[in-house]
């Protein structure tokens, strides 16, 4: 190998810059002390979406959404949380192109990637919404869901979320990774996660006259130390978001503070569900859940 290409290889590869969360790995099963989660697929569009779904019906709903490359593994510590799947009802989804759905086979639009993630929102909304937690570029795209179909979301956890366009123009070693020269050198995953990365400046573009739309509660965690997605993200949240926002600055906390500080997410989960529970004044009919237009197997 050309030691100049072998030099780029190991420059992109081992800093970390394609993407923010780890690849599909094998099942992590043996987190689980008690009940194991449940794997489901349904099928929209030729696609094929498969998640985790663990805890208790007739409960809250919480739904994981996972950056890239990646898959539903990035939240499987908090699924495995018996204090959380004693009070809730928890799904963490592979997003389209990763994990076990249709792995490869990306959806780089983040209104697509919405539509296609809706039934999870139609099968599990007990009636008052669910609420979204998404990491790194999973957290625009639960904002779009939020967007797209306000009436099934009920509140938005974004953590260390690339928000602001001006913020997410390709890096140059993002453009260098598209060279034919390079491309075929650099493992799938990451080419998969670049490929996602080159086009978001332009999805979050599309969603800046959408902003004004959001009328939910909506909690930003971001690390001040975070070297993949600018910590500035947090102030275009608090630009773009009029009402409902709660900003959570993590002084030492880097890109990565889903795993190394999940004690801090959990409490702002629990917090979140609580307050929202306070809030809600017919908790049966918010728990009567109808199945859309679909099958889960």
């Amino acid at each position: 190998m050309n030691k100049h290409l072998y030099l780029i290889l190991i420059t992109l590869t081992s800093s970390g810059l394609f993407g923010c969360d780890p690849p599909y790995e094998s099942d992590p099963k043996n987190i689980f002390q008690g009940q194991l989660p449940q794997y489901k697929t349904y099928s929209l569009n030729n696609r094929s979406i498969h998640f985790a779904e663990i805890g208790r019906d007739n409960a809250g709903v919480v739904i994981f959404i996972h950056g890239t490359p990646g898959s539903w593994h990035a939240f499987a510590h908090y699924l495995a949380d018996t204090d959380l799947s004693q009070s809730l009802k928890m799904i963490a989804v592979d997003r389209p192109g990763f994990g076990k759905s249709d792995y490869g086979k990306l959806v780089p639009s983040l209104s697509e990637q919405a539509s296609l993630l809706l039934p999870l929102l139609e099968s599990y909304d007990p009636g008052c919404g669910v609420i979204l937690v998404g990491h790194s570029l999973g957290a625009p795209v639960a904002v779009r869901m939020a967007m797209d179909f306000p009436e099934k979301v009920s509140a938005l956890i974004l953590i260390a979320p690339s928000l602001d366009p001006d913020l997410e123009a390709p890096k140059w070693f993002n453009r260098l990774a598209e060279l034919g020269a390079i491309s075929w050198l650099v493992p799938s995953e990451l080419m998969y996660a670049n490929q996602e990365v080159m086009v978001l400046q332009d999805e979050l573009t599309q969603m800046l006259p959408l902003w004004d739309l959001l009328d939910l509660p909506i909690i930003v965690i971001q690390g001040n130390k975070d070297n993949l997605v600018d910590p500035a993200n947090a102030d275009f949240a608090e630009q773009k978001i009029r009402t409902k926002l709660k900003v959570v600055r993590v002084d030492h906390g880097g890109h990565f503070i889903l795993w190394k500080q999940p004690e801090l997410i959990k409490s702002e989960l629990v917090e979140l569900v609580e307050t929202q529970n306070k809030s809600i004044k017919d908790r049966k009919n918010c728990n009567e859940k109808t199945l859309i237009g679909f099958t889960i197997h």
